[in-house]
């Protein structure tokens, strides 16, 4: 068996574990086998709903029709990611990471190592990229996303938007920045930030879209976390006014706890996961004082097919959301192991989220 097929390979990548995601699988899951197409475009449906009531009507009329909500319907192109890893003669013919060093095995069998560890880690930094392009479509409402090429100056920023004009419907503008509760006549005075998130909770709920949860950066996150005005109102005995209750969901997300915002209790996550940038440095995935206000599955991940040229001098398309393909040449000797993916995560439903930028001081 050629295990350096296309369809080898496509068989052994859908094997290997995702990197657990936050953004993607939460708010943009792939749910069926409709996400993903086998064309270089994919269509998104925008659903406008709106919350219409039913009349009251005599008996004698029977009912009064109604108008069925639109959607409207887009064609977009997805992302383009491609990475690979190299695979040289020296390579095969030293000892590999965690080998024994008295190991007897041989450059063939080493290659098959490769392989696999080669299709894990480049699918790990696909789903680093997914991850950012989730977070992106969330706090820009839509995307810009630069495809570089073997030159540092020479790139192809190809955007996506989710919204008409100019003037995005999913940022919200604090009222001030953010300052901590204060206490004075034995009372205390909630700081702005409390009505600011009230105000994007009722912004969405408002428009028919739910907001179940509050997503902070880490500086929002401690921000929150020290201020005395909730924690005197979690140790009030008299209401549930929230609790905190530390628990983690991913490797980079946690729940702090919950709070009561207006009768409506939320849970406060924070995202403390980075990423290397092109610098070279850790980047976080959501940027200092920022504040997403949301609720899980607003979205879809949506795939495009990838189109490459085989061994056989013919392109050929496949469907998925890994595509592997071998490359190789005889002089130098030296094999290379391609991994591309073509993602887009778009809303279900037109802005059904809110995002404020730089709350704090």
């Amino acid at each position: 068996m050629d295990i350096y097929s296309t369809y080898f390979m496509l068989a052994a990548v859908r094997e290997v574990p995702l990197e657990q995601s936050f953004f993607k699988n939460r708010y943009f899951p792939t749910d069926n086998a409709m996400d993903i197409f086998g064309t270089s475009r994919v269509l998104a449906d925008y659903k406008e709903e709106t919350q219409k009531r039913a009349p009251f009507v005599l008996p004698r009329i029977g009912s009064i029709p109604g108008t069925r909500d639109g959607f409207s319907t887009a064609e977009l192109e997805p992302a383009n990611i491609a990475v690979s890893m190299p695979l040289t003669l020296d390579q095969l013919q030293n000892r590999g990471f965690g080998e024994s060093l008295l190991s007897q095995a041989t450059p063939a069998e080493r290659e098959r190592h490769f392989l696999v560890s080669d299709l894990a880690e480049l699918s790990a930094r696909i789903s680093r990229s997914e991850e950012l392009l989730a977070v992106n479509t969330i706090l820009n409402n839509g995307t810009t996303m630069r495809h570089r090429t073997d030159r540092a100056d020479v790139y192809e920023d190809i955007g996506v938007q989710f919204y008409d004009g100019t003037n995005n419907p999913t940022q919200f503008t604090p009222s001030a920045k953010w300052t901590h509760s204060t206490y004075a006549d034995g009372k205390w005075t909630p700081g702005s930030w409390y009505d600011d998130i009230c105000a994007m909770i009722h912004e969405l709920t408002q428009s028919g879209r739910p907001a179940r949860e509050i997503v902070v950066a880490q500086d929002v996150g401690d921000f929150l976390m020290e201020d005395g005005w909730i924690l005197a109102m979690l140790d009030n005995r008299r209401a549930e006014m929230g609790r905190i209750n530390p628990t983690e969901l991913t490797e980079f997300v946690y729940q702090i706890g919950s709070f009561n915002f207006k009768g409506r209790v939320m849970p406060i996550l924070v995202s403390d996961g980075t990423y290397v940038g092109d610098s070279g440095s850790d980047v976080a995935y959501v940027p200092d004082g920022t504040v997403i206000v949301i609720a899980p599955n607003v979205g879809r991940g949506l795939y495009g097919a990838v189109t490459q040229m085989e061994t056989d001098g013919h392109f050929h398309t496949y469907a998925g959301k890994r595509v592997p393909q071998h490359i190789f040449t005889i002089r130098p000797p030296a094999r290379e192991t391609q991994l591309s993916c073509r993602p887009l995560f778009v809303p279900n439903r037109s802005n059904p989220w809110r995002v404020a930028k730089n709350v704090l001081a």
